[in-house]
């Protein structure tokens, strides 16, 4: 039987070197997609050289292949550009639509807005949803929506009650859009996030020490401190300024810590200028984006991973820490009492100070050679990607079928992309 093929849209360019946890949970989806489903991706490119604007590539993720048509060029994934991001892929799908819109069984949306290109076509739709979209309303939230929370909601409820399903990767998100749409209760349901254990699992004592040396060589940092990592963009979601300060607090309390930040984002420059007046330039290293291997080594490495955020889904991050032996301190967001067991693989902060998070930070410190290794792999071991996403792709292979068993003539009205 031939493949049923999904198309997804969203800016992301997954052989790139992006940030953000909605481009590896699309990267997971591409690479391990089973091979009676295809897939090809609608995005943006980080490199028009190889991945040119307005033309089919053909990519490969691990073992899968897949096809790839950017519609917008990015020069710096780690920063924010005046015209949203969403905006310019939107805009510039829009002029494409009579391409794009061929060639496919099964439409994927990650954000809401390029679901109203598609309102009128028949073909079933699926989309998932990476927040509990009220967040829109919180102060810390970065979202350009939360300037129009009326406008999303309205936006939302078009978009919502035009899919054929859903998923939300938190549960308190998936009872929101229930008491929301209650029509579309059956049509959405939660999935977890999951990490890429290919990429991200721990090595034995020896070699991380051996790691952890070449490292400490490469970067110029002091192998016998303890390295505290940080992995996402730089932005009011992920608090970087909270994290900034538990670590201020602890040096200045004598701990022997060193921050390693990995990301970019609009905050960048203002903390940098925090740690200069702090005079802490040696106890935190901004390394910039990286991609997931080299993300991997560095948590492997370190010794703990640290989580500051205002909100989250669930954190992907926090599951590749987890997966790499890393503990986990964080704060108490999203899903990360899924896996994040106080007392066995790390701690959950009791608030949001400065205090509370730093007592959370220093705690986790403490306990790192105990927490660290089986204790954290082992919570993750129900989060692989192959179980995980196996329901989506069942979702993918009925709504796919079903489509042409009711449209016979769709396959004669499309044509496939070789």
């Amino acid at each position: 039987m031939k493949p049923v093929h999904v198309r997804a849209f969203y800016p992301a360019d997954p052989v790139g070197v992006v940030p953000g946890g909605v481009d590896t949970f699309l990267r997971g989806i591409l690479k391990y997609a089973p091979d009676d489903l295809r897939f090809s991706l609608v995005g943006m490119t980080t490199d028009e050289a190889a991945r040119p604007c307005g033309r089919w590539t053909r990519c490969q993720l691990g073992q899968r292949e897949f096809d790839f048509f950017p519609v917008v060029r990015v020069a710096d994934a780690g920063q924010r550009s005046r015209i949203p991001l969403s905006l310019r892929y939107t805009a510039a799908t829009a002029l494409r639509l009579r391409e794009l819109r061929v060639g496919f069984d099964v439409f994927e949306f990650h954000r809401i807005e390029p679901v109203l290109l598609f309102l009128s076509d028949a073909r079933p739709k699926n989309a998932f949803f990476h927040q509990d979209m009220a967040v829109i309303r919180s102060d810390k939230a970065d979202i350009v929506w939360r300037h129009m929370p009326g406008l999303y909601f309205s936006i939302e409820r078009r978009a919502v009650n035009a899919l054929s399903s859903a998923w939300c990767v938190r549960q308190e998100g998936v009872r929101a859009m229930h008491a929301r749409y209650p029509s579309q209760a059956e049509a959405i349901r939660f999935v977890p996030t999951w990490v890429d254990t290919e990429v991200f699992s721990p090595l034995d004592d020896a070699a991380r020490q051996a790691l952890r040396m070449r490292l400490a060589a490469e970067l110029g940092l002091d192998a016998g401190s303890a390295w505290v990592i940080s992995v996402g963009r730089l932005d009011s979601q992920k608090d970087p300024e909270l994290m900034l300060a538990a670590v201020a607090r602890l040096v200045a309390q004598g701990s022997d810590l060193t921050w390693l930040v990995v990301g970019d984002g609009v905050l960048r420059a203002g903390l940098e200028r925090r740690v200069a007046d702090a005079g802490l330039q040696m106890r935190v290293r901004f390394l910039g984006l990286k991609a997931p291997a080299q993300i991997a080594d560095l948590m492997r490495a370190a010794d703990v991973f640290a989580l500051s955020s205002a909100y989250e889904g669930m954190p992907m991050a926090a599951l590749e820490a987890l997966g790499s032996g890393l503990p986990v301190a964080t704060t108490d967001v999203g899903e990360v009492r899924q896996v994040v067991r106080p007392g066995l693989n790390g701690s959950i902060s009791a608030d949001r100070s400065e205090e509370g998070f730093a007592a959370c930070l220093a705690e986790v410190l403490a306990q790192r050679e105990s927490y660290r290794g089986e204790p954290a792999v082992q919570a993750i071991k129900p989060f692989q990607p192959a179980k995980v996403l196996a329901p989506v792709f069942d979702t993918y292979r009925q709504l796919g079928r079903h489509f042409r068993e009711q449209a016979p003539l769709a396959e004669n009205q499309t044509r496939n992309i070789e």
